[in-house]
């Protein structure tokens, strides 16, 4: 008697993360984590980095049966690489907080000297115009009213506290 060959079963397909989280009873991103870090065995079509995923029965128990060796020979601890991540995103963090109040001392030391340096400018225009009103009104004049025209006047009244005086 001739024996049959048997009939190899196609492999089964699981179609997505709600499927293959379903056969693996954890939940949705349980099984996402499971693929960053443990390399658990999806593929995507088209080579993609994102989007649907598909995984065969077969390689998902492969996997599931070889978690205890994974365990022994430590192919990935990802612990390390998230306690080095939290201290840098700590430091980071300090880091930040220092320079927003260095920004905020920063700022207000302009804010005085912009204010500052306004005073000294009203200051100077004032006593410049003064000095200018002076020179005039010394230049001798056949008639005194002759010395400060119109416009010189207006430029004075408009710039206190320098009025002329009668």
């Amino acid at each position: 008697m001739r024996e049959r060959p048997r009939k190899t079963e196609p492999p089964q397909f699981l179609s997505g993360w709600k499927d293959i989280a379903n056969y693996l009873g954890k939940g949705v991103r349980t099984v996402q984590r499971y693929e960053r870090q443990f390399g658990l065995p999806v593929r995507r079509p088209a080579g993609k980095p994102w989007g649907s995923v598909v995984a065969t029965k077969a390689e998902l128990d492969g996997w599931v049966q070889a978690s205890p060796i994974r365990e022994v020979l430590r192919l990935r601890d990802p612990e390390p690489v998230y306690a080095s991540m939290k201290h840098s995103i700590e430091a980071g963090l300090s880091q930040m907080m220092r320079l927003r109040d260095q920004m905020y001392e920063l700022r207000s030391e302009v804010r005085q000297s912009v204010s500052s340096l306004r005073s000294t400018v009203h200051t100077l225009q004032g006593a410049l115009s003064f000095d200018a009103w002076k020179a005039k009104s010394s230049e001798p004049s056949a008639n005194e009213d002759d010395a400060l025209d119109h416009h010189d006047l207006g430029e004075l009244d408009a710039s206190p506290p320098y009025r002329r005086v009668s």
